[in-house]
């Protein structure tokens, strides 16, 4: 998965699709881009109440998910990791516009470059774009 967006009705998505792939017993792999970038920053993960459509309802749709017992997405994520094969990239350039390392970021595993995960996705069945 190619995860550009940053908002949280995004990334539940892509965090429920990373859990339903480990649950099938696939492999995932999700490359971060700018804004991708920016939500997994550790001072933005979990204050993030953004969306990409619809903004004034952002504190409705956490109080729905909330009564829903839907846990946040990066928790969402981090239990696939825990149960499955997840690796999450950032990307390189988008790392260095944040002025962001390795170490700034929850749950990344590594910073590559653009073309190192255009090679990852040749060899991939799916590829999704969020």
């Amino acid at each position: 998965m190619t995860v550009m967006s940053g908002s949280i009705d995004r990334l539940v998505g892509m965090a429920v699709l990373a859990s339903a792939a480990v649950s099938m017993d696939m492999e995932v792999e999700i490359f971060l881009q700018l804004w991708g970038v920016y939500a997994f920053k550790k001072d933005v993960i979990k204050k993030n109440m953004n969306l990409s459509e619809f903004n004034e309802l952002g504190e409705k749709v956490a109080s729905r998910l909330k009564e829903l017992n839907i846990p946040p997405w990066y928790e969402m994520l981090k239990q696939a990791k825990e149960t499955g094969k997840v690796k999450i990239y950032a990307c390189s350039t988008a790392t260095s516009i944040w002025n962001a390392s390795k170490e700034d970021l929850e749950l990344v595993d590594e910073i590559i470059g653009a073309g190192e995960w255009v090679e990852k996705m040749s060899n991939a069945k799916i590829n999704l774009f969020i």
